[in-house]
């Protein structure tokens, strides 16, 4: 059978069966006695059952009244504190957020921007996965995450996604390294005969280095590592050259590596990719937020920021221009 109980018919029997009293009850709830009288004998019409015996000194709950009184609390109770975790994640002072990333982002933007987020929502935690692009799609779809920074526009036509931020490729090297005792542009013709790492398959730079006409039959790794740490360390024991972008090359980066950018100028852009039509939540903005603002600290002539409120508000996230 169907029940039309109310909120309001809850909270009004609540009270009364509490206090004891339609005055207190009334005060308490800041309605006429008469509309909490209303709301209380409508309830009983309801169920079909008397719930309050009523005398003139004193209301108290019938058998049947303190068995809905206490299924009334736990209801109730819950309803409010639902409702105020609602509110909680609506003003950011809480909620979870799952973000994938490449391994120099997370270095050097997604790093820097928790720490921003953490003074800002402590209430707010944030689950990072670290993959390369093809994975990272994937993902997306899935539902699995809020949102990724990936490096190479996807043909996924599943995908939403909005351009953040453009970096140069540039050779890093050791600072002994022949190449890294210069500084300034380097052209591509000079890594021709160096002995190069490179980053494994399947990964944004790599497809975007095999595809680029500027870089035809000058950059076939010898070596391969499957993130930038790695790579990192090897150039770091003066094995070889490569070649990376910009934001890989920022501060803090080892003192004995050297960044020259390459020339003629190739660049990567980086994209935020969402699942379209599901709506960002309060805390997956905030954390959009800090990130955009440490791009910002980090542009140069080497990096450009192309993130546009317009862009990102299609993707659902509220962005000051």
């Amino acid at each position: 059978m169907n029940s039309n109980l109310t909120l309001r018919q809850l909270r009004a029997f609540r009270a009364v069966g509490h206090e004891g009293s339609f005055t207190r009850a009334a005060a308490r709830l800041r309605l006429t006695q008469s509309a909490l009288t209303i709301a209380v004998q409508s309830l009983e019409a309801e169920l079909g059952l008397r719930l309050l015996d009523r005398s003139t000194r004193s209301v108290t709950p019938t058998l049947h009244g303190l068995r809905l009184l206490g299924l009334a609390d736990r209801v109730l109770d819950e309803l409010e504190r639902g409702v105020e975790d609602l509110r909680a994640h609506a003003e950011r002072a809480r909620g979870q957020v799952a973000v994938l990333a490449t391994t120099s982002l997370i270095r050097h933007v997604l790093a820097p921007a928790l720490v921003m987020l953490a003074q800002r929502y402590p209430g707010i935690s944030v689950r990072i996965q670290q993959d390369v692009t093809a994975g990272g799609v994937q993902r997306v779809l899935d539902g699995e995450l809020d949102f990724a920074l990936i490096t190479l526009p996807t043909r996924e036509p599943a995908l939403a996604t909005a351009p953040l931020v453009r970096d140069r490729l540039g050779m890093l090297c050791h600072a002994d390294h022949p190449l890294g005792r210069e500084s300034g542009p380097l052209a591509w013709s000079a890594l021709r005969h160096e002995e190069l790492v490179g980053l494994s398959a399947g990964s944004g730079i790599r497809s975007m280095l095999a595809t680029a006409s500027v870089t035809r039959g000058l950059v076939r790794p010898r070596h391969e590592v499957s993130g930038i740490d790695a790579l990192l360390g090897l150039l770091s024991a003066g094995l070889g050259v490569a070649v990376v972008p910009a934001l890989v090359a920022q501060a803090p980066l080892e003192p004995w590596l050297r960044f020259r950018p390459l020339r003629p100028a190739l660049h990567r852009t980086v994209i935020l990719a969402c699942r379209p039509g599901r709506a960002p939540t309060p805390a997956a903005g905030a954390l959009l937020d800090v990130v955009l603002e440490r791009l910002a600290k980090m542009t140069g002539p080497d990096i450009a920021a192309l993130h546009s409120p317009a862009a990102l508000s299609s993707l659902g996230f509220q962005i000051a221009a």
